[in-house]
């Protein structure tokens, strides 16, 4: 499930038949859009939008995947010795957390993922550490509690939507979220680490120059439009001032999604919901 300021995007996936396909969907309009620095200030009218959203799913499931920006969770690639257990692994990395991550120990909200073997250290798995506060977290759970949802995983956004569009190589191309409030590019350092680049757009109209502004800075070879407020019309503009090539996110795009009834719901809006259910099923 993602929140962004004019809506809330839902979608359900299930593994049928040792393929994914989706099984429900929604995105509910939030009308007048959130306002404020942060979207948990107005949080009477998201628990009622999250209630909306999840009564049209219609869907008995109430264990949600979330994400945090990529600029709220430090990231890392740490090698540990490939004997260790989970609980091993975990053990050393909370030891060795006050030297990675500039957070108190009693705030701290640590996960990790065995990459696989290390090709610099033989006899090592490299492995992705995402740590950020527990204070941030606490009251996304809080919020979903009112609406009577449990927030079962918490992702980090670039990660989240380079699963769901496996098909966009991150060696040339990048990812630009367009939203009504604001522009995020998504890239990985290393094919791997993320690294994401927001503006704040002044109104939905005024998009142009901040865009481009933010793609010049980052020097892409190409680019691939998710988010609620890309269009076809949009990618065309930016390909004739960046030029570079420049294209929706297509239902092609999903990774390894079955077309069914609700292969509608796959569209630029729901790449990042996509990316979380997929996480899901992992």
């Amino acid at each position: 499930m993602e929140i962004a300021a004019d809506s809330i995007r839902m979608l359900q996936v299930r593994r049928q038949r040792g393929r994914c396909r989706v099984v429900g969907w929604a995105r509910e309009r939030i009308d007048p859009p959130l306002r404020g620095p942060h979207l948990l200030d107005e949080g009477e009218r998201l628990v009622c939008a999250l209630r909306q959203a999840h009564g049209r799913c219609a869907t008995r499931q109430r264990q949600v995947a979330l994400a945090l920006p990529a600029s709220q969770v430090i990231c890392k690639v740490l090698s540990l010795p490939v004997v260790v257990s989970d609980f091993e692994a975990e053990v050393q990395l909370l030891e060795q957390a006050d030297q990675l991550f500039p957070f108190p120990l009693d705030d701290l909200a640590l996960d990790f993922q065995v990459l696989g073997p290390s090709a610099e250290q033989p006899g090592h798995n490299d492995v992705l550490v995402a740590a950020c506060r527990q204070s941030q977290i606490d009251p996304l759970e809080q919020l979903f509690a009112q609406a009577g949802l449990q927030v079962q995983a918490m992702e980090v956004d670039s990660i989240a939507l380079r699963r769901a569009m496996s098909s966009v190589s991150p060696g040339t191309d990048v990812l630009l979220q367009l939203e009504r409030n604001e522009a995020v590019l998504h890239r990985w350092q290393d094919n791997l680490l993320p690294h994401r680049q927001q503006v704040a757009l002044a109104s939905p109209e005024r998009w142009l120059e901040p865009v481009e502004r933010l793609c010049m800075q980052a020097g892409i070879g190409g680019v691939v439009l998710v988010g609620g407020a890309a269009d076809g019309d949009r990618a065309a503009i930016l390909a004739e001032r960046l030029k570079v090539a420049c294209r929706m996110a297509g239902d092609a795009d999903f990774a390894g999604l079955a077309k069914g009834s609700e292969a509608k719901a796959l569209d630029a809006s729901m790449a990042l919901a996509c990316g979380l259910a997929l996480g899901g099923l992992q």
